[in-house]
């Protein structure tokens, strides 16, 4: 008997993405305590969890996955802030975003999608759609740079005192480009990470410093 009552109560935490009935092309913030026990609790059938990080190993796919979530079991890591939505015929999400609070604000770091163009355009689309909102904020560099900078000119953040306080780590200011690309955006800087250094640039608005800059 007690095993069937844990059995049970198993059953009954476990949650699906559909059980939110959350309407098409409408982005749900996902509770984090149903993701943490969804990840702990993971049986025989696909579970929120589960589907969660479909989106996300597919995203990352093409450099070997995330680094920091490498199963489902992974979620909700440390991430506090997990929003998806479903765009399609289906019953699972498709395009997922995830953020980190800081004192700053909410660092957009996580992203996932199903691979389908219109479900990376969504995941896109929402990203700089936050971008715009004050507290939202995003390290990026490479391809999701050059479309948040050329397809939605989102704000950047362009001096190094307020980027090294963001962050809260060194970084070699740069400003412009160092290849001339997308002029009036002087906001790029380089950092460690790992054993090289990337170049970056921040964008959106974050808490606590000067307003971040519209081209």
């Amino acid at each position: 008997m007690k095993k069937l009552l844990t059995e049970w109560r198993k059953y009954i935490n476990e949650k699906k993405w559909s059980d939110y009935d959350a309407p098409k092309g409408q982005w749900l913030d996902v509770p984090i305590e149903d993701i943490a026990s969804a990840a702990r609790d993971r049986g025989g059938e696909i579970n929120l969890a589960d589907e969660l990080y479909t989106l996300i190993n597919t995203a990352y796919k093409k450099i070997g996955g995330h680094l920091n979530i490498r199963s489902a079991s992974d979620l909700p890591g440390k991430y506090d802030d997990y929003i998806a939505v479903d765009i399609d015929s289906d019953p699972e999400p498709d395009a997922l975003r995830v953020s980190s609070n800081k004192a700053t604000g909410k660092k957009m770091t996580v992203s996932g999608h199903d691979g389908s163009r219109a479900a990376i355009n969504a995941y896109l689309n929402k990203s700089a759609e936050l971008l715009n909102v004050s507290g939202y904020y995003a390290e990026m560099s490479k391809g999701i740079a050059h479309i948040m900078i050329m397809r939605h000119g989102v704000p950047f953040v362009n001096n190094k005192e307020d980027v090294q306080k963001v962050l809260g780590k060194e970084i070699a200011w740069l400003g412009g480009h160092p290849e001339g690309k997308y002029p009036g955006y002087d906001g790029w800087y380089s950092r460690a990470i790992g054993d090289s250094r990337e170049i970056k640039i921040l964008l959106g608005r974050p808490s606590g410093i000067k307003d971040a800059i519209v081209p």
